[in-house]
Formats: structure tokens, sequence, C-alpha cells
């Protein structure tokens, strides 16, 4: 069932144009992330699951290892520490404590499956 969704042409014309740019995949994902964590009001579960799920995706599309996960996690901790230091506990640092927690845990679920 899946081989013959694979082969149509369409689908693979896209797989290919989406392992060619796996950095610009990753970078849109993440600057969509942080545009979430210091732009945007309000949280949304929706929002959060969806670029989420996104990145899930192309890391398993890519067979990327945990530590590129981890890597953003260090990323999210500066914009925690920055938030924190900025304004204290508000919406936007927990946004990004959000954003940490779950991408600790995808980090730790691709580290178990490695």
């Amino acid at each position: 069932m899946i081989k013959s969704i694979i082969t149509i042409p369409i689908i693979t014309r896209a797989m290919q144009l989406l392992k060619k740019n796996k950095l610009l995949l990753i970078m849109v994902i993440v600057s969509l992330i942080l545009s979430d964590i210091l732009f945007m009001f309000g949280s949304s579960d929706i929002r959060i699951f969806t670029f989420l799920t996104l990145y899930v995706f192309i890391s398993f599309l890519y067979k990327s290892k945990h530590r590129l996960t981890f890597s953003l996690c260090l990323v999210f901790l500066a914009v925690l520490f920055a938030e924190f230091i900025e304004s204290g506990t508000s919406e936007k640092t927990e946004e990004a404590a959000v954003w940490l927690v779950l991408f600790l845990a995808v980090g730790i679920i691709q580290q178990w499956r490695e």
C-alpha cells in the first residue's frame, strides 16, 4: 500500500525535493518555532503540535541523529534564559519552556530509538 503511494510521480518528486533541502527545512521549522516563542501571542496547542509533528516527520525522513535535537534544545534554553532575564516569568518564558521540554522528549525518544 505505502509502496504504491510512494511511486506516484508527484509524491516521488516531492520526496526528492525534501531530501535535497534538509538544512533549509530544519531552519524553516526552527524559525517557525522561534517566531512562535518570540512574536506570537497566546498559546495554541494546535500550533505547537503541528510544528512538533512537522519536525518529527522531517527528523525521521532524514534519519537525523539525536544530537541535532539536543542542539536545538540548547537554542531553546538560551531563548528561555534571555526571556527570563528580560521579563521574568511571563507567557513567552513559559512558551520557551514548553518547547524545551517537548524537544527534550523528542531527543530522548530519538536516542532511545538509536
